[in-house]
């Protein structure tokens, strides 16, 4: 992570205090993610990893490339395809259900399924 933002343990503390915010809004990574100037148009978990969605894949490897090893980065269409295989191994069939576990940042995004 960047060292001009708060350090690891800080981060890790601040999780620690707020689990309810992990792959919502209000998670901490994501708040890091924005004042670093990106602008992932989603956010989810995915098998227990934060889970940024971004318009497209250099945006994502822009920001993965700062804060690996934390979180997962996909861009849209890369997202959509591993959203759909997760999905089906976790046995949710149901596409209304599993998009409701995505937090939509930008609703243009948001698909009209």
């Amino acid at each position: 992570m960047n060292k001009d933002m708060i350090s690891y343990d800080e981060y890790q503390d601040e999780m620690n205090e707020n689990p309810s915010a992990y792959g919502t809004p209000d998670s901490m990574l994501l708040k890091m993610v924005r004042e670093a100037g990106f602008k992932p148009v989603g956010i989810t978990t995915m098998m227990c990893e934060e889970t940024f969605i971004f318009k497209g894949e250099k945006d994502a490897n822009d920001a993965a490339k700062m804060f690996l090893p934390e979180g997962w980065w996909y861009g849209l269409s890369g997202f959509w395809t591993d959203w759909d295989v997760y999905q089906k191994q976790m046995g949710i069939y149901e596409i209304d259900e599993a998009d409701d576990a995505i937090h939509w940042l930008n609703e243009t995004f948001k698909p009209r399924r």
